[in-house]
């Protein structure tokens, strides 16, 4: 999945859209939608699907520095035009607006006007697209609408874990996916300076909490760097090589079966498919006592800096304790039902 900035409108802000060779859907001197630039902007999507490769609009319908309409009438033709084009693509998200709509003194949309979009957005749209609104950074003001089916966390931007995953947990909608969208931008002059051990570690706990990491590699802006550009003479190739060895790790997992349950652990971070497996993750030489369903379950230690490195463990059948196998590095438990 890419998230793609100035999509669906430019972004009229210098190094964010200004002058960027973009389709522009919307011709804000008319107000009319524009076919001619739909019409390229579905070459490109056609290219994308073939590829396989989902599309997260980081400007959405309502991008902010933009010429989107203003008023009901165009607001609501500009909606019914768009989705009547680009509604029958099954890999697209839909998003409301970005970034930051209700950014604290620069706001650009009230709450009112984004519930009454959505609504609209969602009464357009028979093809059932997955839609949200792009929150600053904190917690997610529209996590209970009924509009919004996934949602976008921007933050926390830290490499304190425990607080990493609180947030994200706080977060997180029990029946809704989470993306996390502004969470892991190394690079990025408002992350920290993340190591490729803190790119490893930050994308344990997010994926342990259940969340959909946007990976950042970038040197200053979100418009920089490689991610900002697409030119692989920037790309810092350690950054990428530790967040592919967690994706790979949870590749091998039937992770979609599973959900954040730290009401199971007394520490450490941990997803279960309770009474059938087991996933935790100790960044540190802790003692874990894991509450299991009665069962027999067999398992194995992951070294979590190389997850070729597995040791087996005892079976258990019943809440039981547990000790990494050695004081160093971080270790991943896995357990699962014989």
């Amino acid at each position: 999945m890419l998230s793609i900035a100035s999509h669906y409108l430019n972004r009229q802000q210098e190094s964010r859209g200004l002058g960027w060779d973009t389709p522009d859907l919307w011709k804000g001197d008319i107000q009319q939608p524009d076919p001619a630039a739909f019409h390229r902007m579905e070459s490109m999507l056609d290219d994308l699907y073939q590829r396989r490769i989902m599309v997260y609009p980081f400007a959405g319908f309502f991008g902010r520095g933009s010429d989107f309409p203003t008023e009901k009438a165009a607001r609501y033709l500009y909606i019914e035009y768009t989705i009547a084009r680009l509604g029958a693509y099954s890999n697209l998200l839909f998003m409301v607006g970005g970034p930051e709509p209700l950014l604290r003194k620069k706001s650009y949309l009230s709450k009112e006007e984004i519930d009454q979009i959505s609504r609209k957005i969602k009464a357009e749209d028979v093809y059932g697209h997955l839609l949200s609104i792009h929150n600053y950074t904190g917690d997610d003001l529209f996590m209970e609408y009924p509009w919004h089916d996934y949602g976008i966390l921007q933050g926390p931007k830290t490499t304190d874990r425990e607080k990493l995953s609180e947030i994200i947990l706080k977060n997180h909608h029990p029946g809704r996916p989470l993306y996390l969208q502004e969470t892991l931008w190394s690079g990025n002059k408002y992350h920290p300076d993340y190591t490729p051990e803190d790119v490893r570690k930050n994308a344990m706990v997010m994926l342990l909490a259940g969340g959909t990491i946007n990976f950042g590699d970038m040197n200053g802006n979100s418009s920089s760097g490689f991610s900002g550009t697409i030119d692989l003479s920037l790309k810092v190739q350690e950054r990428h090589d530790a967040i592919h060895e967690v994706w790979d790790f949870f590749e091998s997992l039937p992770y979609h079966e599973m959900k954040p349950r730290q009401d199971l652990v007394s520490t450490g971070y941990c997803l279960a498919q309770e009474g059938n497996r087991y996933l935790v993750y100790l960044e540190g030489d802790q003692i874990l006592e894991l509450q299991l369903i009665p069962g027999i379950y067999t398992g194995r230690w992951i070294s979590a800096d190389d997850f070729s490195r597995v040791i087996p463990v005892k079976e258990a059948n019943h809440t039981a304790r547990f000790s990494p196998p050695d004081g160093t590095g971080d270790w991943l438990l896995y357990l699962w039902r014989k």
